[in-house]
C-alpha cells in the first residue's frame, strides 16, 4: 500500500507512459520556506517610518533652547515693528472713458463678440489706459508732482513735496540702521569714495536752489540735480497706479508718513494724470485745430480784401459800358467767390476740429474718492509679530537638529582614520 500511495512518480508502480507525438515536460517545484520570528526580536531599523511621539518628546525635552531662539527672534521682530515708519495709504479709484467711437460696425462687432466666440483686438483706448502707470513713473511727471505744495501735519505747514523730503523728512530707526549696514557692507566702496570726496570739498557750503522752470521742456539735454532724482525715486516707491483688468478702473494710491498729505497728494496726482492723458489723447487733434485756425484767419483776411476790392470797383462803375470793365468785374467776382468758398470750407472744418477735440478728450469719473486714512497701513503688526513667532520656532527647531548633525559629523571626522591615498 505504501508503494501505491507514494507521491514520487519515479517510484510509482504505474508509471506514466509517454504518449506518441508528445514530448515529456519536467516540472520543477518551488519550495518556499517560512520562519516565525517573535515580535520583540524583530529589528525595525531598516523600515521607513516617522516616530511622531518620539519627535514631540525630543522637542519637549529641548524646549528651553527652542524657546530661547524663538524669544530672541520675537524681540527682534518687536524692535523692527517699533522702529518702522508709520505709513498712511490713501487711494482713489477712477473710471476712465474707454469706449471707442470709431465706427458703428466696430460697435456692433464689440456687442456680439461674445456670442460669436471671436477674440477681438485690444482697442486703442485700452492700450492708452495701460500706459497710465508709465506716465506716473516718468521723471517729468515726478518733477511736476514734487513742485506742488501739500500740508504736512508733522511740521504743521504747507511746503512743496521737494522741500519736505529735502529739509523736513526724518528717516525711521529701521531705515537708518539698514542704511548703515548697507553703507559698511555692500556699499563700502561708495562710502569710502564719498568720505574721500568730502575731505577735498567744502561740506559746509550751501547747495544752490533748484530752478524747476528749466524742466518744462526736455527737448534739449538737461542736467538733473541729484536731489531732484532722489525725491523722484522716493515718490516712485510711494505712489502706485494699477488697473483692474475686469472693470477697467484705475487705482491711484499714495503712501506717506502723514495721513492728510497722502490724501492730498493722491488728489494732485489724479489731476496731473488727467492733464497728461488729455494732452496725449488730444495732441494730434489740437495740432490739427491750431493749423485750421491759422488757415481760417488767413482765408478770412483774403475774403475781406477780395470783398472790399469788388465793392470798390462796383461803386466806381455802376453801369460799365466798356468790355474791359466787365471783364475786370467778372475777375473780381470770381476771386471773391473762390475766397468765399475757401473761407466757408475752413469754417466748417474748424467746427469739425473743435468737435473732434471735445470727443477725444477723455472723461475721468471718480468712482471712489480719496479719504484721509484713520490708521497706518504699514507696518502690519500681524505680519511682523506673527511672522517673527513662526520664524523663531522654525529656527529654534532647525538649530537643534543642525547642532546635533554638526556634533555628529565633527566627532566622525575626528575619529576617522586617514587612508593612504598618496602611497
Amino acid at each position: 500500500m505504501s508503494d501505491l500511495n507514494n507521491d514520487n512518480p519515479e517510484h510509482s508502480e504505474y508509471p506514466d507512459k509517454p504518449q506518441r507525438g508528445k514530448k515529456s515536460v519536467q516540472k520543477k517545484e518551488l519550495v518556499e520556506e517560512y520562519r516565525l520570528i517573535p515580535v520583540d526580536d524583530y529589528d525595525y531599523s531598516d523600515e521607513e517610518y516617522v516616530d511622531v511621539i518620539g519627535i514631540l518628546k525630543d522637542l519637549w525635552i529641548n524646549r528651553k533652547s527652542i524657546l530661547t531662539v524663538a524669544v530672541a527672534i520675537f524681540i527682534f521682530g518687536v524692535i523692527i515693528y517699533a522702529g518702522s515708519e508709520r505709513m498712511y495709504y490713501s487711494e482713489a479709484k477712477l473710471m476712465p472713458e474707454t469706449s471707442s467711437t470709431s465706427s458703428q460696425l466696430g460697435q456692433v462687432f464689440q456687442q456680439y463678440e461674445n456670442i460669436l466666440g471671436i477674440q477681438r483686438r485690444m482697442e486703442d483706448e485700452d492700450i492708452r489706459v495701460s500706459t497710465y502707470p508709465y506716465i506716473v513713473e516718468s521723471l517729468e511727471f515726478q518733477i511736476d508732482l514734487m513742485q506742488h505744495e501739500v500740508y504736512f501735519s508733522d511740521i504743521d505747514q504747507r511746503v512743496t513735496i521737494f522741500e519736505y523730503f529735502n529739509d523736513h523728512y526724518n528717516q525711521s530707526f529701521v531705515q537708518r540702521a539698514s542704511g548703515f549696514l548697507y553703507d559698511f557692507t555692500f556699499g563700502l566702496p561708495r562710502t569710502l569714495n564719498n568720505l574721500i570726496s568730502s575731505v577735498f570739498t567744502d561740506s559746509d557750503a550751501e547747495l544752490p536752489p533748484i530752478d524747476f522752470s528749466q524742466f518744462r521742456d526736455f527737448d534739449e539735454p538737461k542736467m538733473v540735480d541729484g536731489r531732484v532724482r532722489s525725491v523722484a525715486s522716493t515718490l516712485r516707491n510711494y505712489i502706485t497706479v494699477t488697473r483692474e483688468p475686469q472693470t477697467g478702473f484705475i487705482n491711484i494710491g499714495m503712501s506717506l508718513p502723514d495721513a492728510h498729505a497722502s490724501t492730498e497728494v493722491v488728489i494732485i496726482a489724479k489731476k496731473l494724470l488727467q492733464e497728461y492723458v488729455v494732452d496725449y489723447r488730444t495732441e494730434r487733434s489740437l495740432n490739427n485745430l491750431e493749423f485750421i485756425e491759422t488757415q481760417y484767419e488767413d482765408a478770412k483776411t483774403v475774403l475781406h480784401a477780395r470783398q472790399d476790392s469788388l465793392a470798390a470797383f462796383q461803386d466806381r462803375n455802376v453801369n460799365p459800358v466798356r468790355q474791359s470793365l466787365v471783364v475786370t468785374e467778372q475777375r473780381l467776382q470770381m476771386e471773391y467767390e473762390l475766397a468765399f468758398g475757401l473761407y466757408n470750407t475752413l469754417a466748417r472744418r474748424l467746427q469739425e476740429a473743435r468737435i473732434q477735440v471735445q470727443e477725444e478728450t477723455p472723461v475721468f469719473r471718480v468712482h471712489e474718492p480719496a479719504t484721509i486714512p484713520s490708521r497706518p497701513s504699514q507696518p502690519s503688526a500681524t505680519r511682523i509679530l506673527g511672522g517673527s513667532v513662526f520664524v523663531g520656532l522654525f529656527l529654534g527647531i532647525a538649530s537643534l537638529y543642525l547642532r546635533r548633525a554638526f556634533i555628529k559629523y565633527r566627532d566622525e571626522f575626528r575619529n576617522k582614520a586617514p587612508k593612504p591615498y598618496l602611497t
